[in-house]
């Protein structure tokens, strides 16, 4: 494909390579492996949960690159159905596009600005952006939690650039950081910063615009160095276009606005990965005992990058681009954690499920019999009976 990398493609997504690599994650401790690219803990304690995990995915149309850890055991791994860019099955060592788990990383990297001095939670907007009248009281706090009231460029984007013309140069990767600021200062605010919560990926991407001024660096540059490097994330990237092993299953393809995209869904990643920085944010390896305690600070249900559940004791994100639609759950945060981690080829439209909203109660509506399959449905329902 055109412009596509070739220094990352293929690079350790064999059974043999995932093997070694979950058994690291594993304490170096052996995993059982129940063929069809199926890796699980042989500990007594996980065996019903094991067992009807095996069970479903063999039987169910399970397609999708999961990984069920604690801190310290890999209880489940597996690669089903779908294929990498070699015609073999997925691997939890296969790259996906993640979507907005990329969130998760920014919220990081804007507290150790904090850490460092350099950013508050209270500095306006307008200190980042002078010539963006509109923004007025608006904080990087407003920012981090949804509350600015700006439009959503993604979801809304008719609405963002104001034409379909330049909607379509958006999916063709061709808008500039001249063209999406000048379309910010366009547009309208929904409503009075700090005033309530509305999903909007345009924070975000501001986000990542503020990490760039103040380190003089790239988005991908802070990403590397301050996360994917130090926690060995080798198969982690942003801004990067042509590293996605993983084969999207319909939609439209590989993503093409990754630049425009960043800080907001631009990240792709495999499982073993995301588990890496999983363990590391919630062990304190990441920031310090305050920035976890900012980033976990939820109003009304959202946090930096995280979302909690009024109904279990999780926090959660999801992802989802044009063809990927990715989970990430980590039950107990407080306590035992045990960390869920979903990656598919196929967003939620071609899930049949045009409600998925990325809570933990998006993926524990109570299905009726005549409801369609929905394999997040059907694996979160075996976590939750087994861990939760």
């Amino acid at each position: 494909m055109k412009g596509y990398e070739s220094k990352k493609l293929m690079k350790q997504t064999t059974c043999e390579n995932a093997a070694k690599e979950l058994t690291a994650q594993n304490g170096a401790a052996a995993l059982g492996y129940a063929d069809e690219n199926m890796w699980f803990s042989e500990k007594p304690d996980y065996a019903a949960c094991v067992g009807e995990l095996i069970e479903t995915v063999r039987e169910q149309e399970i397609r999708a690159s999961i990984l069920i850890a604690t801190d310290e055991d890999v209880i489940f791994a597996c690669g089903a159905r779908s294929k990498d860019r070699n015609g073999e099955t997925v691997t939890p060592l296969s790259t996906f596009e993640i979507g907005s788990l990329t969130k998760m990383h920014t919220a990081v990297l804007i507290f150790k600005l904090i850490e460092e001095g350099k950013l508050a939670l209270t500095d306006k907007v307008a200190k980042f952006f002078p010539d963006y009248a509109k923004a007025g009281e608006m904080t990087v706090f407003d920012l981090l939690h949804m509350r600015s009231g700006i439009v959503d460029f993604a979801n809304d984007a008719e609405v963002f650039f104001g034409d379909e013309e330049t909607v379509e140069a958006m999916d063709r990767g061709e808008i500039t950081d001249e063209i999406f600021l000048g379309r910010l200062k366009a547009c309208d605010l929904t409503f009075e910063p700090g005033s309530k919560m509305e999903y909007s990926n345009t924070n975000y991407v501001l986000l990542a615009m503020i990490v760039e001024q103040l380190t003089g660096k790239s988005y991908r540059e802070n990403a590397e160095e301050r996360i994917f490097r130090p926690l060995g994330m080798g198969s982690s990237s942003a801004t990067t276009f042509g590293d996605v092993t993983s084969v999207p299953e319909g939609g439209e393809g590989y993503m093409m606005e990754y630049e425009i995209a960043r800080g907001a869904g631009d990240v792709h990643e495999n499982a073993v990965d995301l588990l890496k920085f999983d363990r590391a944010f919630f062990n304190g390896r990441l920031v310090n005992r305050a920035s976890m305690d900012g980033i976990l600070d939820f109003v009304d249900g959202y946090g930096c990058g995280w979302k909690n559940s009024e109904k279990y004791d999780l926090v959660c994100h999801g992802g989802e681009t044009n063809s990927y639609y990715c989970l990430n759950y980590v039950l107990h945060p407080a306590g035992k954690r045990t960390y869920f981690l979903m990656l598919t080829c196929c967003n939620s439209d071609d899930e049949e499920d045009e409600d998925q909203d990325e809570s933990a109660e998006a993926a524990d509506n109570e299905a009726n019999d005549e409801a369609e399959f929905n394999q997040y449905q059907t694996i979160f329902d075996i976590v939750k009976k087994h861990l939760l």
